[in-house]
């Protein structure tokens, strides 16, 4: 095959299973297109993108962290698929890092994803060479890129009491690398056990943690840990050109520090639906007004399951208020969030990480 008639080549990223059903299609029927590997892990893309030189990236919105190391070292235009329009301020930032357009999931069926498909053809082909110039991206452009943290696309806030702290360590253990929301964590514990809490939880997964701190942003995959005798709270970010949200603390009493439902009740606040609930073991019943506030705004929440709790107190005061989306054992809740907040992919052990795998009827 000549040049002028070489197919453009894609390289794929972590993206839903209907996208890269419909990208499979293309290369079926267009020989214009090409897939030369995918990258479903975001430190994968550098290296494989330096491999394989591809004509575009296409990769979705947890990826785009990606793209800063990614540039520097392969300058290549990337089509972005997001789960709906983007914020034009994002889309701004977002072209610095060789983004030249995006794709949203198909609306419906018949003609309209018949359009779709269409749509997705002309802009993979947008990215030739001869049909859009992409300029190369400055790496001065680039490095002023990390002082604006994408935000998450959701949180997830858990919460327990007596025996949280071994269930929350158990449940971070399994959720893989890359888990695309940011991750809240309140136990009741006194400030003196901050420090010991957060070490070990550092051991058990390979998601970053630390401690909250006011003013802390949250970050895709990071987990924040409310400090022992302090109520966290989240809040919006209003100097940042799209919507993100940081930590703060509040003096407010209660007999739960930090308290569960005080943490539960901001987030929703500041983010809306796209939050998960998920109650622990514990003594008491902290946690079912924050449950309530989640799922009046259409938010999910999840309770422990009696057997596998130390003490049902606060899952059972969720579950008997009707307010749990699920009651799962302690080891299923892991699955569970990353079914959730990805659909057809599971949580795996070791070094796992978002993979496109089909989820097993229940």
């Amino acid at each position: 095959m000549s040049a002028l008639t070489a197919p453009l080549t894609l390289l794929l990223g972590n993206l839903p299973t209907f996208v890269r059903t419909e990208v499979t299609r293309l290369l079926h029927t267009d020989p214009e297109l090409e897939v030369v590997g995918a990258a479903v892990v975001t430190d994968e893309l550098p290296a494989m993108a330096r491999r394989l030189r591809p004509g575009v990236v296409l990769i979705s919105e947890n990826q785009l962290l990606g793209l800063e190391q990614l540039q520097r070292h392969f300058s290549v235009p990337v089509l972005l698929y997001s789960a709906q329009a983007p914020l034009p301020g994002m889309l701004r930032e977002a072209a610095r890092l060789g983004v030249y357009d995006y794709i949203t999931p198909p609306l419906g069926t018949g003609s309209e994803l018949a359009e779709w498909r269409m749509s997705l053809r002309r802009k993979l082909l947008a990215a030739k060479p001869s049909s859009v110039p992409v300029p190369k991206v400055e790496p001065s452009v680039i490095l002023r890129r990390t002082a604006v943290p994408l935000p998450p696309r959701g949180v997830v806030v858990i919460g327990g009491s007596t025996g949280g702290a071994p269930a929350v360590e158990a449940l971070l253990r399994e959720l893989p690398l890359g888990f695309p929301w940011a991750v809240l964590v309140a136990v009741h514990l006194p400030e003196s056990f901050t420090d010991t809490l957060v070490e070990r939880l550092r051991r058990a997964t390979q998601l970053p943690v630390m401690a909250a701190t006011s003013g802390m942003r949250l970050e895709p995959g990071r987990v924040l840990v409310a400090p022992g005798g302090r109520n966290l709270v989240v809040r919006s970010v209003m100097d940042s050109p799209w919507v993100g949200w940081q930590t703060d603390f509040v003096e407010e009493p209660g007999l739960d520090v930090p308290s569960v439902d005080i943490l539960m009740h901001s987030v929703v606040r500041a983010v809306g639906r796209n939050v998960v609930g998920v109650v622990l073991t514990g003594l008491g019943h902290d946690g079912t007004a924050g449950a309530h506030a989640i799922r009046q705004h259409g938010g999910t929440v999840v309770a422990q399951d009696e057997a596998s709790s130390a003490v049902f107190g606060m899952p059972k005061s969720v579950i008997q208020s009707g307010l749990a989306s699920a009651v799962l054992p302690l080891p299923h809740i892991a699955d569970f969030l990353v079914r959730h907040v990805q659909p057809g992919t599971t949580a795996r052990r070791g070094r796992s990480s978002f993979l496109s795998q089909p989820v097993q009827a229940q």
